[in-house]
């Protein structure tokens, strides 16, 4: 018998027994709400698997702690968590030393496919190192019964959890249980993994690699789906399975297969007041007797539990699913309709409603790495591999349900191949076991039976006020509304809606956005799905704050490596006055502009508009010299950058006069800006810049540590003095792209995506444009391709002094009013502001790198150098999680804009920026005012080729 613990959760006492899961411990005595989201919309538990963050909670100071994953311990204080005002605990600002080990074998996950491929390593003596989330190993069909459950289970299916268990536990691999996997790269030797274990980080190099990551479950869309009360099959099969506790209250399940059955007939056992379970299929009977000449055990196991619920009345509406939820005075109101579209409709009232649509890989290691994607039966991605779980990638397996749902058998068996093939990949020998082959052969005709007999139709589309994105609360109806204004894919669409920038990362809402793309008609493959971020899950910032050296020049970009996204599909028109090549802010305030000003207007890009630099920047409107603009830091020690600053005011005015214009909000707040020092050195810094920046108007002055405190608090006390600008500011650039681009388009400007330019040449008066979706004439010519600028200047035998650089940026959860204004220092490379949803965003000029693939990556080293010092900067980023950082492609010039006519072609301008979102809307009005009149302003002079020289060879250098 376990015994009993007492622990607080918002002040009032409550009896667990040792063992339990915060979850399960407040599950059992009726707490469902754990805390609201920024819009004050209230959670409670969903995926009971570490996937959704619905359930967090603080714990003993530890902000978002997921209640399913920690374990109750006696004197525990436990208070539910509201993103709006929760105060963010004090951390340590300095993280442990790494640990770092090597082995042969890397397993991630220990389901039934990792801790077999783990046991067929280890057998053929390989040294094999499991990484898992969980406290104890089987993963979530072999979860075992905690010392706490009520009832101790003796089924079949936690019999073979045991025998496998034990089987791992007499073998020599080692397991790290509550190993949080953040980062995950390929290397010239293997691979390199990095992990959270209890209160230390580590790392692993190993030379093969087992992802066995398992799958979730999918949620249904639909209104109420967010509620607390509503969960997941799967987190309530925990509760019962794992620590023999009823989700609470009247409980309803409504999924799709033989899951729903079962936990119906587990609550049953424990007692539980199950009302009903609502199957969407008819659950046709030829083809269950074609299961069940695959698999006679466990159909008879499935028939077992229509016996015990038919037995204890339990009701089982077949064709059946749920259509809303609503809360009433405590419960739940559940509306039930026929899949089938057939008149009338049931109502159900509950204190639990426990749903599932099935299950989706959990593919971000996999990704992360590099391994090529496919599309299922069902028009999801999965791991494109072999029977063993192999990948393109040498070394590199994907077993079970982590690379696609095939059922703990397959999984099982195709863990023994990877493990099998580790051995032989590594030189040692391993047999080949046909038996396994035989396994999987009959467990694959099981489940193609199995899903015929429990085939349903597609459900419904989801009414407009169903919420798809849990974690920012979007809606269909929003998505929706993006899409028919233009947003042709997952990318467009988060860029847009937020959706999918939330704790999950665009795990839970991504299969709900594909079919919405797909019903307005826009085809998603696996190539245009949600870029994989790091971390692949939230990781507590103070584990990752190490001093890192400040600057080491930008890794520059290799003009061939870009992403592959353009289409071969014909360019509808081919003939207009201007031709703009670059569709990021710049170009489209071009276009815009060329639009207006009478011109027909084409716009090309690559890629997808606003998708490189323009939608991967921080959105600061700087006003201001940073630490790397001016003096010893700075090209030409920051005279150019100094001379911008003029522009960068008139641009800043630009930007709320295109707001206003356009009738849209683009978030823009004039905050102003600090850039802090902490001693003399510094103090002296601010000085001779401040007074810079006054000789060409921009209003900067010196403001006390006591003036710093005063106006903002949160902030470390270890700053003497701080250059106050007050005309710096921020805009939220995802509002801003998208506005641009729907007034370039009606004003007449075509915007073509997905098409990459192979060649320029003179024409005539004009030039011919050659591109993958045939050639374009065009009058005049904008280049504003941004860092890849010099790719197309050489097409006209011009070399430009441009060069694409990606940088990185992070953001941590959503957390209470921090900071108000941007914030810098002035010895570190650092820029952080807060933003409307409550992240704290963090840049300042960290390099990322370019992957084989052309895709920006972020640097581990830049990653824990730049959250260091924004730590340093404000101590709260250390107590909050960061949820997820990305590398977008900067330009590199000398500091300066270059906007100017290209030699020898009066008829193309070139437009590229340095501090490239605040300046874009101006430089591109004055490109497009260029091209059309052959002539720029003359206070833009300084801002041509001229103040570059032409080396023998042509090559332009400052």
């Amino acid at each position: 018998m376990a015994a009993t613990v007492l622990f607080e959760f918002d002040g009032e006492q409550v009896a667990a027994r040792e063992g339990d899961s915060l979850a399960a411990a407040l599950a059992a005595v009726g707490i469902r709400q754990l805390g609201t989201r920024l819009n004050g919309q209230a959670r409670g538990q969903f995926c009971g698997m570490g996937v959704c963050h619905d359930c967090l909670v603080t714990v003993d100071g530890r902000r978002s702690v997921a209640a399913c994953m920690e374990t109750v311990r006696s004197g525990m204080v436990v208070t539910a968590q509201h993103d709006a005002t929760t105060p963010v605990p004090p951390a340590s600002q300095n993280a442990p030393q790494v640990v770092r080990t090597e082995v042969d074998l890397v397993v991630v996950g220990a389901g039934p496919a990792g801790l077999e491929a783990a046991i067929a390593a280890a057998e053929g003596g390989l040294s094999v190192l499991v990484l898992d989330e969980r406290s104890a190993p089987g993963g979530q069909y072999f979860k075992p019964p905690s010392a706490a459950s009520r009832r101790r289970p003796d089924d079949r299916q936690h019999h073979q959890g045991e025998v496998l268990r034990k089987r791992f536990a007499e073998g020599t691999a080692r397991i790290a249980s509550e190993a949080t996997v953040w980062f995950a790269r390929v290397t010239p030797d293997g691979f390199v993994l990095r992990y959270i274990l209890l209160a230390q980080e580590a790392q692993v190099n190993c030379r093969a690699l087992v992802l066995a990551a398992g799958a979730h479950e999918r949620p249904a869309v639909i209104p109420g789906g967010t509620l607390p009360g509503v969960m997941t099959i799967g987190a309530a099969q925990t509760l019962a399975r794992r620590y023999g506790v009823t989700p609470g209250g009247r409980v309803l399940i409504a999924g799709h297969g033989p899951l729903g059955l079962q936990l119906a007939a587990e609550l049953v056992a424990l007692g539980a007041d199950v009302a009903g379970v609502a199957e969407r299929s008819r659950m046709a009977p030829r083809p269950m007797l074609r299961a069940a000449m695959a698999e006679p055990g466990l159909v008879a196991k499935g028939a077992g539990y229509l016996i015990r619920l038919a037995r204890a009345g339990i009701p089982v509406w077949r064709g059946t699913e749920v259509r809303a939820v609503t809360a009433q005075e405590g419960h739940l109101s559940v509306v039930l309709r026929s899949v089938a579209g057939e008149v009338g409709e049931r109502q159900v009232d509950v204190e639990t409603l426990c749903l599932s649509e099935g299950f989706v890989p959990q593919l971000e290691l996999a990704r992360l790495l590099g391994a090529s994607l496919e599309t299922d039966a069902r028009g999801l991605a999965q791991v494109k591999r072999g029977l063993d779980g192999a990948t393109a990638i040498s070394g590199l397996w994907v077993a079970g349900d982590g690379g696609g749902p095939g059922g703990a058998q397959i999984a099982a068996a195709q863990g023994r191949l990877a493990g099998l093939a580790a051995l032989r990949h590594l030189g040692r020998g391993a047999p080949t076991d046909l038996q396994v082959h035989r396994v999987i052969a009959r467990a694959e005709r099981f489940q193609r039976a199995l899903w015929a007999a429990f085939q349903a139709p597609q459900r419904r589309p989801a009414p407009d006020e169903a919420i798809l994105c849990r974690c920012e609360t979007v809606t269909v109806g929003t998505v929706r509304g993006v899409i028919s204004q233009g947003a042709t894919d997952p990318g467009s669409v988060k860029r847009a809606t937020r959706c999918g920038m939330g704790r999950c990362q665009g795990k839970l809402c991504s299969p709900g956005l594909a079919e919405v793309l797909v019903a307005a008609g826009r085809a998603v493959t696996p190539e245009v799905l949600f870029a994989p971020q790091l971390p692949p899950r939230p990781v507590a910032a103070h584990f990752l704050l190490r001093e890192k050296p400040e600057w080491g020049g930008h890794r520059i970009a290799s003009q061939t490596a870009r992403p592959q996204t353009e289409t071969s599909e014909p360019l509808p028109v081919a003939d207009f006055d201007v031709v703009v090549i670059g569709a990021g802010v710049t170009g489209l305030s071009a276009a815009l502009a060329a639009a207006r000003a009478g011109a027909s207007v084409l716009c090309l890009d690559r890629g997808l508009a606003a998708a490189e630099a323009s939608g991967g920047n921080a959105g600061s409107l700087h006003l201001q010299l940073l630490s790397w603009d001016f003096g010893q830091k700075a090209v030409g020690r920051g005279s150019l950058a100094l001379r911008t600053l003029p522009l960068q005011a008139e641009s800043i005015a630009l930007w709320a006069t295109l707001q206003a214009e356009l009738g849209a909000n683009f978030e823009i707040a004039a905050t102003g800006g600090m850039v802090l020092a902490e001693n003399p050195d510094q103090i002296a810094f601010l000085q001779a810049k401040a007074a810079a920046e006054a000789t060409v108007g921009v209003e900067t002055h010196i403001i006390s540590q006591a003036e710093i405190a005063a106006m903002e608090p949160a902030l470390a006390g270890i700053f003497a003095a701080a250059a106050w600008c007050p005309g710096e500011g921020k805009i939220n650039p995802l509002a801003a792209n998208r506005a641009l681009l729907a007034a370039a388009r009606a004003a007449g400007a075509k915007v073509v995506e997905r098409c990459k330019v192979v060649a320029i040449r003179p024409d005539g008066d004009g030039y011919r444009i050659e591109t993958t979706r045939g050639p374009v004439s065009a009058r005049r010519i904008v280049l504003a391709a941004g860092g890849w600028s010099a790719e197309l200047g050489a097409m006209l035998s011009v070399l430009l002094p441009i060069r694409g650089a990606p940088l990185q940026m992070v953001v941590t959860e959503t957390a209470p009013p921090l900071v108000s204004c941007l914030v810098a220092h002035a010895d570190r490379h650092l820029t952080l502001k807060q933003t409307s949803t409550g992240g704290i965003l963090i840049g300042g000029a960290w390099p990322g790198e370019v992957d084989a693939t052309g895709q920006p990556r972020v640097l581990p080293e830049s990653l824990e150098g730049n959250l260091w010092v924004a730590a340093r900067t404000l101590p709260a980023v250390a107590g909050l999680s960061v949820i997820r950082s990305w590398a977008a492609m900067n330009i590199d010039i000398d500091g300066a804009p270059l906007l100017t006519h290209l030699p020898g072609h009066p008829r193309v301008v070139l437009a590229s920026t340095a501090n490239g979102y605040t300046l874009g809307p101006l430089i591109g009005r004055e490109a497009a005012q260029g091209v059309l009149s052959g002539r720029m302003r003359q206070d833009l002079d300084i801002f041509d080729l001229g103040r570059f020289q032409s080396t023998t060879e042509g090559q332009m250098i400052s």
